[in-house]
């Protein structure tokens, strides 16, 4: 099966459009340069070619294909040098390029390449695999690899790293999470120097959207004495430094196998957790680009014209609820679904999101083989139903409490709407605040007695994949306690079908059992969002929530 085809029995079924073609407002993009890639022909799925991969007008596909517009006629053309000054909030955990952190998409990623990336149609194009071949029942799947790719150290890049990479999250030291899983799935041979096989006894149709996120890494520098304060891989650029709370310096790698990338030379990393602070210095004229400011001083500052409010159109991340199934009432779903109708999403939208984003019951995104425009807003508000519901149920007046994080004022302000809105059917709700770690700790552990919220991991890559990799939806362990035997089913059937129309089916059932029991919703789309200097052209997006900037390139004032 030709590479392209690879995952086309499984997402046939996936709708046209992106975020920026639904309600919610076109987000501000930044322009880029990069020639567009065409789409290559696709072999039969009854008859497995020999793939070649597709080439894009000039240069090897890569992330940096994957930018945000064209250039207009006229306007400047990519120039070479410079140095980004950037500002995150949230410093690295560690720099271990295994630990998937969302802080380390913009910042420590940068310095690595993955064997695929996903476009924004949900396929897997490619990176350092440059073709790939898999057999029907999708139980093999031979990766051939970019020849004469080097790591930024110069050491060449071999299918013996690939597997490496594949061993090393099996380590309990590495904390690998669901790459330990992942990694389990196969048996990994190298029959030469160019070429790895992954083969495994059931089928794995998750394989690619799971490698989006996996980085390879130099097996030399984390195996050596350096290993633990020096991250080494074949991305656009490498890691100078971390200094921990305060800076993390990236700087061009001279070795990139995609010639002419990066343009800049540079890229300054800050870490300012005070976020009117990182506000106030990047309007001072002292950065280039703040990463997530406040959604007040987005909509603020996106009508100025020396500024660009940039947001990713591909995100899967999302605004959640959850509620412990374990403590009445809220172990009877009518109640779940009542206090669901109770919330409303579009007044969140357009008053904290600032019209940002969509509401939102379900987490998949219109590209989604999941999504279902039927039930994507599902539980819209109706104080009314919400009331019928409760009397259903057979249940009067309660008291319930609201946990949230305090890295999100808006769902504490949400919080006091929805407050108000209960108050009006008899459920009294508290807000309870509490610090990060105690929030994690009390939802992961299920102790908390009512529901929280929180942004989630995204959800715009296979559905089984945020099925099984998240804490909301798991069905094994879920932040919610909710389990029950039709819902594992389901779970596993989604992560081993390939055929697309039983796909299809086993998605509209999925959907159908969320909403009915509602023990974990959508509230809105949370875009990661980001402040820039105008003359910041060529931002491009990822798939696994990052921007991409091996294209970013900094025009004259």
């Amino acid at each position: 099966m030709r590479r392209r085809t690879a995952l086309r029995l499984l997402l046939s079924t996936a709708s046209a459009g992106l975020l920026a073609a639904c309600s919610a407002p076109t987000p501000a993009q930044p322009t880029s340069s990069p020639a567009q890639t065409p789409k290559p022909t696709s072999a039969s799925a009854a008859t497995p070619v020999q793939p070649t991969a597709a080439k894009p007008a000039s240069g090897p596909q890569s992330q940096a294909d994957r930018t945000a517009a064209q250039p207009t006629a006229g306007a400047q053309q990519p120039r070479s040098g410079g140095t980004l000054r950037a500002a995150i909030q949230t410093d690295l955990p560690n720099i271990d390029p295994h630990y998937n952190a969302p802080s380390a998409y913009d910042a420590l990623w940068v310095a690595f390449d993955r064997l695929i990336y996903m476009d924004d149609k949900l396929q897997p194009q490619p990176m350092l695999a440059e073709s790939w071949d898999v057999t029907p029942d999708y139980k093999q799947v031979t990766f051939h690899l970019r020849k004469s790719v080097q790591f930024s150290t110069g050491r060449e890049l071999t299918s013996d790293d690939v597997k490496y990479n594949f061993m090393r999250v099996r380590e309990p030291k590495i904390g690998g999470g669901g790459w330990v899983t992942f990694s389990n799935w196969w048996n990994i041979d190298t029959p030469d120097k160019y070429t790895v096989v992954l083969r495994s006894d059931v089928p794995r149709p998750l394989v690619f959207d799971n490698l989006e996120t996996f980085n390879i890494i130099d097996q030399v520098t984390a195996e050596g004495p350096d290993g633990k304060t020096q991250a080494v891989g074949t991305g656009p650029f490498i890691l100078k430094e971390w200094a921990q709370g305060d800076h993390i310096s990236l700087v061009k790698n001279p070795n990139y196998w995609q010639t002419g990338r990066p343009y800049l030379d540079a890229i300054e990393y800050k870490v300012l957790s005070d976020a009117q602070a990182m506000v106030s210095q990047f309007e001072a004229g002292a950065l280039d680009m703040a990463l997530n400011p406040p959604l007040q001083d987005a909509g603020r500052l996106k009508a100025d014209p020396q500024y660009q409010v940039v947001t990713n159109p591909n995100t899967g991340r999302y605004y959640t609820a959850g509620w412990n199934v374990a403590n009445a009432p809220l172990d009877n779903k009518l109640v779940r679904q009542a206090m669901n109708f109770a919330m409303n999403r579009q007044r969140f939208v357009d008053t904290m999101l600032l019209g940002l984003s969509r509401p939102a019951t379900l987490p998949w995104i219109p590209t989604s083989p999941a999504y279902d425009s039927t039930k994507a807003n599902y539980f819209t508000f109706d104080l009314d139903k919400a009331k019928a519901l409760l009397v259903q149920a057979g249940v009067g007046p309660f008291s319930m409490e609201y946990l949230i994080s305090p890295n999100f004022p808006e769902l504490s302000t949400f919080g006091q709407i929805y407050q108000a809105d209960l108050a009006t059917i008899g459920v009294t709700l508290s807000i309870k605040q509490t610090e990060s770690a105690a929030f994690f700790s009390a939802i992961n552990n299920r102790t908390y007695p009512g529901m929280f919220a929180i942004t989630s991991a995204r959800a715009n890559l296979a559905p089984g994949i945020t099925i099984l990799s998240t804490q909301g939806y798991n069905p094994d362990t879920n932040n919610e306690g909710f389990a029950s035997p039709a819902y594992s089913t389901l779970a596993s059937a989604i992560s081993t079908e390939t055929d697309a129309q039983k796909q299809k089916q086993l998605y509209a059932q999925l959907n159908d059992l969320l909403v009915d029991e509602a023990f974990a919703v959508a509230l809105a789309f949370a875009s990661p969002r980001m402040l820039l200097k105008g003359n910041v052209q060529g931002v491009g997006y990822t798939m696994h929530e990052g921007f991409d900037w091996s294209n970013v390139w900094l025009a004259s004032s």
